[in-house]
């Protein structure tokens, strides 16, 4: 094993008190180290001070080069203050992989520590979605044949509604009327599927259609997994579409349908950004972010839906065209794009306990307020 010099990175708290938050810097490693050679090399990490006078404590890193982005995690680190990092080059075995992406003729198995997280079902259906999705007592979502609206599966995204105004349906998941025929989104093929220490990621360009196969659009999604610790599990998803060509309302829905041991509405916790709790109270409201929390196997555990500040109309409206035991989001494309393509994106935080002891609203703003991170000198 070699190395050389170190480059040294300092990241900023901002106004959010961090602990094991996630950090991406973009980072070129030519530029620093000349002998740097692609699929062989290695990052490695130490925390250190300004100057560069290492503590001798290494820190998990992940490089994903495609994207030329680092990534690592930050420790206890309070708002207002900031940490040194001085990376290094190695030349030596690639870190052992944490995060596992299994592709299955059908789906994906996404795992952590050896344990399954989610599973992608992409193939055989009509809109592809995320079931189970597990926090550490069990699946915070329910799966398919469920005794009402058994298209309600997990958490997905979907289109049009209901065909309000005209637009395609790729919600009902019928073939006939009154709903049907209704549309698809089509898996095209997974651009590229990341696993390292730090995270896991797939992306993916699909299509969606209306019930007689013409394209409304295409689509390329990207979901990313990571953990701050076992009991805050991360999923942050990006959906960027072309315009779509359809009429009506053109609804956009980020939706969860819950595991019924939560209970919910009669039982369980329900809060949002703005302070309203239950069920019936959240419903048909903006709001920044909304957890919905219950027991779940052997505990208590949540999830909680954060909607994005760059999205269109933000905040959102939660629970449009939902059933109870459902949370959606809802979005509209705006009638002309600065651009070619409209981008959504969603966070999703899987916890133990309920909102107040999951610490929600802190976790939003983490996701909305990314880690600052920057080269100081090499």
């Amino acid at each position: 094993m070699t190395q050389n010099r170190n480059v040294i990175i300092k990241v900023e708290a901002g106004s959010v008190n961090r602990h094991n938050d996630l950090v991406r810097l973009c980072f070129k490693p030519k530029r620093y180290f000349p002998d740097w050679q692609e699929g062989t090399s290695v990052l490695a990490m130490s925390i250190t001070d300004a100057d560069g006078h290492a503590s001798g404590e290494d820190v998990p890193c992940q490089f994903e080069p495609t994207l030329r982005e680092l990534a690592w995690q930050t420790g206890e680190l309070p708002a207002g203050t900031s940490a040194h990092y001085a990376i290094r080059h190695i030349n030596g075995p690639p870190p052992k992989v944490r995060y596992h992406i299994e592709q299955k003729p059908a789906h994906l198995l996404i795992s952590a520590d050896n344990a399954l997280f989610a599973r992608y079902n992409f193939l055989g259906v009509w809109k592809p979605y995320f079931w189970p999705i597990n926090a550490n007592h069990g699946t915070v979502v329910r799966g398919a044949g469920g005794e009402d609206h058994p298209h309600h599966t997990g958490l997905y995204l979907a289109y049009g509604g209901h065909g309000e105004g005209g637009s395609a349906n790729i919600w009902s998941d019928w073939d006939e009327p009154p709903y049907g025929p209704c549309g698809k989104m089509l898996h095209q093929r997974f651009v590229r599927i990341t696993e390292g220490n730090i995270y896991a990621e797939f992306v993916e360009d699909l299509i969606h259609v209306k019930g007689d196969g013409e394209v409304i659009m295409t689509e390329t999604r990207a979901a990313r997994v990571w953990y701050a610790d076992d009991t805050r599990r991360f999923l942050e998803i990006t959906h960027e579409t072309t315009p779509p060509l359809d009429i009506g309302d053109r609804q956009f829905l980020c939706v969860a349908r819950l595991n019924p041991s939560m209970g919910i509405p009669e039982k369980g916790h329900v809060e949002n950004s703005e302070g309203q709790i239950g069920r019936t109270a959240v419903h048909h409201q903006r709001a920044r972010w909304c957890d919905l929390g219950g027991t779940v196997g052997d505990g208590v555990a949540g999830i909680a839906l954060f909607d994005h500040p760059e999205n269109a109309e933000h905040p959102g409206f939660f629970g449009e065209i939902a059933v109870p035991e459902q949370m959606s989001i809802l979005h509209h494309p705006p009638d002309e794009l600065e651009d070619d393509r409209f981008r959504l994106k969603f966070g999703v935080y899987v916890h133990a306990d309920v909102t107040p002891a999951a610490d929600v609203e802190r976790h939003y703003q983490c996701y909305t307020n990314p880690v600052q991170a920057e080269v100081l000198k090499d």
